[in-house]
């Protein structure tokens, strides 16, 4: 059974690991982020260009509607152009029954020169007076016969001069003998002698197929139709019937998109129609999706391109800075040989160079301890001072280790401006130990507790904040070198590094009779009675904390040890280092050295 390779948290990835993932991440991100941006924009546009379009051809059937309504209208007026069927109108009812058949010879032969007119919707012309003459194309019966006066549309176009429309006059017998719905057009007949006579009206019926060749001729496409709705909300003409319900919700909504269709409409006001056109937003946004789709295939096939380049020179870019990284692993195994060598005069080149005189430094010192051991077997006399010489130096290495790290770290998260910062304050601190003579003044320590502690408040990105309250009076006090940077990295590591609440470290001073008392305090979680009680014995008996590998408690009190054995060698047992803690009430420690005279052991 293979073995399930663990999944790294984020903070142990490497920096090309990081650098390479929150690059792909934004490059992904922004391909899909302005794909979606445009296909929305242009889908909006696409939308309501779309939506005047259809408006403007519906604008133009309406339009064309009117246009064939007014050549019906004109079909009316052609009884005035001919002088012998108006006299035949005008005449007095009554007379032989051969004045009368040849009256309405003379009638229908004119009406059926009026249905020779080649539109082939007309399909029946009347004239209705005392009697009912007319011409058809097919056998109808749209003009009754009797109770003539019960029609309102006969008692509308007599009380009238306007055309009366009749949007459904009845039906006639199409060529293949089924029913043909059919609408009229009743116009008023005055005498044309005497305008004020009423001689009858005249009716042109007509099937729907002039308006239907109309609406076909301007069809919405897949998906959508044409509808006409009369003024009972009644469908006068439907291109698609599974649409009717969307076509209904037109009139009610003033929404130009309903369930998935765009709606537009328009109005005949002379006949009280309404037009309204259905159309399919997914079939208009087809090839908008197309094109969508084919861009994003683009895009993210540029943004792999661009992410092979970009691991290309990441690669080429942090070789120096990986090998460095490599190289200072060594170094922490002991190995003080090792040079980084390099001909850069960027930011890389004075961080090698930087690394290769701290490498060569740390080598001088770790010469020089070995030679103060050797100092302690061979004289008595100088073991006091060469304990001293082998404590400060066992501190030394570790301060520049951690605050190496730290450098690593920033350069790390890509922050160069922030590492060469910390360079330069690291180099401020290694000057500062370079000129100590086993004492520097208290505002010297001061000024490296503020370096040190501003490179670690950058390293955990805002979590730690620190207060120094020394009494400026103090600050040319003598001290031991390094005597609170220990205890103040003691407190960033057990009361910061572990866990991400934020942390604040105060270093404050206070007197007493003969003592000068300095008090690094922090809010971290503290420790319980048996962690405390163990440290202080430690720290009494001035034994090297040793932790045993399946012991799983926090490894506290190195620093603590260490300071404390050279403050007691340096001012005798009077003298020394106290801690207070408690869970979550955090950790004190306390430092107490002669004040004003210094005592030396």
């Amino acid at each position: 059974m293979k073995s399930i390779v663990p999944i790294r948290s984020y903070r142990e990835w490497s920096i090309k690991t990081k650098l390479l993932a929150m690059t792909g991440l934004l490059l992904l991100s922004s391909v899909f982020f302005e794909s979606y941006l445009s296909y929305t924009r242009y889908t909006r546009d696409f939308q309501r260009q779309s939506s005047e379009k259809v408006q403007q051809i519906l604008d133009q059937v309406t339009l064309n509607i009117d246009t064939y309504l007014d050549d019906l209208y004109r079909l009316t007026l052609y009884p005035y152009r001919n002088e012998g069927i108006m006299e035949a109108l005008e005449a007095p009812p009554g007379g032989t029954e051969l004045e009368q058949l040849e009256k309405r010879r003379l009638i229908e032969n004119y009406l059926d020169e009026i249905m020779i007119f080649p539109r082939g919707d007309i399909v029946r012309v009347s004239i209705v007076t005392d009697e009912i003459y007319s011409s058809a194309r097919l056998p109808t019966k749209l003009v009754p016969d009797e109770k003539m006066k019960e029609y309102d549309w006969y008692k509308q176009a007599l009380s009238s001069q306007e055309y009366i429309f009749v949007p459904d006059s009845g039906s006639a017998a199409g060529e293949s003998g089924g029913k043909v719905r059919t609408f009229s057009v009743v116009k008023q007949l005055r005498s044309i002698s005497n305008t004020q006579v009423i001689l009858g009206v005249i009716k042109a019926d007509a099937d729907y197929s002039g308006i239907i060749d109309i609406l076909e001729k301007a069809g919405m496409g897949a998906g959508g139709g044409l509808y006409i709705l009369d003024a009972g909300n009644e469908f006068v003409y439907s291109s698609a019937d599974e649409h009717q319900d969307t076509a209904l919700s037109a009139l009610a909504s003033p929404a130009s998109i309903s369930g998935g269709y765009l709606l537009n409409k328009a109005a005949v006001p002379r006949i009280g129609w309404t037009i309204v056109a259905v159309s399919s937003v997914s079939e208009m946004n087809r090839e908008a999706i197309a094109t969508r789709n084919r861009a994003l295939l683009f895009s993210v096939g540029a943004a792999l391109i661009a992410m092979v380049a970009l691991i290309v020179l990441t690669r080429h870019f942090l070789k120096p800075l990986l090998s460095i990284v490599k190289l200072m692993k060594e170094v922490e195994l002991g190995r003080t040989d090792v040079a980084f060598q390099s001909d850069r005069r960027d930011e890389m080149g004075y961080l090698a160079a930087a690394f290769n005189r701290l490498v060569g430094r740390i080598g001088i010192m770790l010469r020089e301890n070995t030679e103060l051991v050797k100092e302690v077997y061979e004289s008595k006399l100088l073991q006091q001072e060469a304990q001293i010489n082998a404590l400060f130096n066992q501190i030394r290495p570790h301060f520049i280790f951690n605050t190496l790290n730290l450098i690593s770290l920033s350069m790390q998260s890509g922050k160069q401006e922030k590492a060469i910062e910390h360079i330069n304050a690291l180099s401020s601190i290694l000057r500062g130990m370079a000129q100590w003579d086993k004492e520097m003044p208290l505002r010297k320590e001061v000024e490296l507790l503020h370096a040190y502690l501003g490179i670690q408040s950058s390293r955990y990105e805002g979590r730690l904040s620190y207060a120094i309250d020394i009494d400026p009076a103090l600050f040319g006090h003598p001290v031991p070198a390094l005597l609170l940077q220990p205890i103040v990295e003691n407190a960033v590591v057990h009361a910061c590094e572990r866990r991400k609440e934020p942390t604040t470290i105060a270093v404050s001073s206070a007197m007493e009779p003969g003592r000068l008392l300095l008090e690094v305090r922090d809010d971290g979680p503290g420790m319980d009675a048996e962690t405390i009680a163990l440290l202080r014995r430690k720290i009494e008996r001035m034994e090297d904390p040793v932790v045993a590998a399946d012991d799983d408690r926090p490894r506290t009190g190195i620093g603590l040890v260490n300071v404390n054995k050279r403050i007691k060698v340096k001012y005798g047992g009077d003298y020394g280092l106290f801690v207070k803690s408690a869970p979550g009430l955090g950790t004190t420690v306390t430092l107490a050295i002669p004040y004003p005279d210094t005592k030396e052991s």
